[in-house]
């Protein structure tokens, strides 16, 4: 049996795929110091959280070993004697009931359980979350999100995985108030490697023991990038996408391609909804301070800074702008799957079905002039559109 269960729930957004990336490349390090993180590697940890979360739709695209994943969790951590760390940020979307038996079920393979929510402040996370639906497939502005949150809209998924009041006390169920923690994720600006800090010494580890060289590279998108994915996204069906449609918007499109390009310009909230953001963001800091649990860092690093932060509003980007991101994510888009060993996309020799290898040697010449056509055509007839 497990000494302590630490389960990272979330939130999203706020450090989890940099603390899973330092993680996972340390775990022979963090083994050696008594810290478990049993199965494989995240993608487990996922598949613990849709099992954890009942999430029956997910769980039946899921392999085989990744339905059982929970019950090879259980076994290994009840084989263990140290400490355990479980790490994914769609825990934070368990229901009241699902918390509680997901809290039980660890209970019964350890000693003790602590959850950890990371939390980082309301301005950064706003725009964030949008930038997420807009990779998961939506398509509305940045300021029409914003005013779907002041309703309390219930299609969208931000305060389900963002009130962390209301998560903290959601997996604070049956635990003592000090086995819950939630770690603030240090403003911008702040030393590197510091949220690490945090986490590591929360959990019994040397911070300095391990690797940090290894985490994945940032996945956000420039301003004329997501502006021009949500225009993708408004001419594809609402709903019903594949799994394999999802992700080639968000892991290929959006992630590979997209947010790789250089020069890219940051994006931010309109500076008229700022206002909301303060005290939105202020009243729930507020209502984190009469809590009792255990805070690691500081909670005036989540109140949104007194002034807006600056960046280019999604909603100025022209036609030209986007055609020109278009053009070259499609370029790129082809050149990738040109690349990929054992595939034939040249165009099809007629009659044999097989790629003519004339077809294959001038395919990045007819990829050449199609971007020239876009560039002498598109482009000018795209500029004199009323921008959408």
């Amino acid at each position: 049996m497990a000494r302590r269960i630490f389960l990272h729930v979330g939130t999203p957004k706020t450090g989890t795929t940099y603390l899973q990336s330092v993680l996972w490349a340390n775990k022979a390090v963090l083994k050696r110091q008594g810290a478990l993180l049993p199965l494989k590697n995240v993608r487990d940890h996922f598949y613990l959280s849709v099992v954890a979360r009942n999430a029956k739709g997910a769980f039946d695209r899921m392999p085989p070993h990744g339905q059982k994943s929970w019950q090879r969790m259980l076994r290994e951590v009840a084989a263990w004697r140290g400490d355990v760390v479980i790490s994914h940020e769609l825990f934070a979307v368990a229901s009241s009931a699902r918390a509680a038996w997901t809290i039980h079920q660890l209970g019964d393979v350890s000693d003790e359980v602590h959850v950890i929510v990371t939390g980082r402040d309301f301005a950064r996370q706003v725009p964030a979350e949008w930038q997420q639906t807009i990779k998961h497939g939506r398509h509305h502005r940045l300021d029409e999100y914003i005013e779907l949150l002041k309703n309390h809209e219930s299609g969208v998924l931000f305060w389900r995985v963002q009130n962390l009041p209301a998560i903290l006390a959601n997996w604070a169920q049956g635990l003592p108030a000090e086995h819950v923690h939630l770690i603030t994720v240090p403003p911008s600006g702040a030393p590197r490697g510091l949220l690490w800090q945090r986490f590591a010494t929360l959990i019994g580890v040397d911070p300095d023991s391990v690797d940090q060289a290894v985490t994945r590279p940032n996945e956000s998108l420039g301003a004329e990038e997501i502006e021009t994915l949500r225009r993708v996204n408004a001419h594809l069906p609402d709903g019903g996408r594949t799994p394999r449609q999802q992700l080639m918007m968000r892991q290929v499109l959006a992630e590979k391609i997209m947010a790789q390009r250089p020069g890219a310009k940051k994006f931010a909230l309109p500076p008229e909804q700022h206002g909301w953001i303060v005290e939105a963001g202020t009243a729930m800091v507020e209502e984190l301070r009469a809590l009792p649990y255990d805070i690691v860092g500081d909670l005036d690093e989540l109140l949104p800074p007194a002034e807006p932060a600056r960046g280019c509003d999604p909603a100025q980007v022209n036609d030209t702008e986007v055609a020109q991101v278009a053009v070259e994510t499609i370029a790129e888009l082809v050149n990738r799957t040109a690349r990929t060993p054992g595939r034939r996309l040249a165009p099809e020799h007629k009659g044999s079905g097989q790629a003519s290898p004339r077809d294959a040697a001038d395919a990045g010449s007819l990829l050449g002039k199609a971007r020239g056509v876009w560039a002498g055509r598109v482009l000018p007839r795209l500029a004199r559109l009323r921008q959408r």
